[in-house]
């Protein structure tokens, strides 16, 4: 298993947009982008990205991960699937979600509140079959709250 840091949109680099602060008692969405074509995930390893920080004092309502093309125009492979949670529970918010077709995966609604900094974090799964991440991306966005 090896740990790939997607919070600057890739881990060669491509810097997304700085998500805006979260508000105090407002839900607050921050989105990222991890970017499959810039960074293979090998799922038979279960390899993970971390794509949103979260500052300390916020609760994470829930997740949703939206699969998109690449710069090549290619979605991840048939029977991609990632887990999306954290380190204390990598399926938190969506076990084996599909990513080979464009529409939200499953998100749910499984408050966590983080009284130290973490990671949103997506896992490479072999729930479809054992594929290997490399082409296409998915947009991950956690609905905050800041206490």
């Amino acid at each position: 298993m090896a740990t790939y840091d997607f919070t600057n949109g890739s881990v060669q680099g491509r810097i997304n947009p700085i998500p805006l602060p979260i508000d105090t008692e407002a839900i607050t969405p921050i989105k990222n982008i991890a970017d499959f074509s810039q960074q293979t995930m090998n799922a038979g390893d279960g390899d993970v990205g971390q794509v949103i920080p979260i500052p300390a004092g916020t609760t994470v309502l829930y997740a949703t991960a939206l699969p998109l093309t690449d710069g090549a125009g290619d979605l991840p492979a048939t029977n991609t699937s990632i887990d999306v949670g954290y380190g204390g529970n990598v399926d938190q918010w969506g076990d084996g979600l599909s990513m080979a077709a464009s529409q939200y995966g499953t998100a749910l609604f499984a408050p966590v509140y983080f009284a130290s900094a973490d990671t949103v974090d997506i896992v490479a799964t072999v729930d479809g079959a054992d594929v290997d991440i490399d082409s296409g991306r998915v947009e991950i966005t956690a609905y905050c709250i800041k206490h």
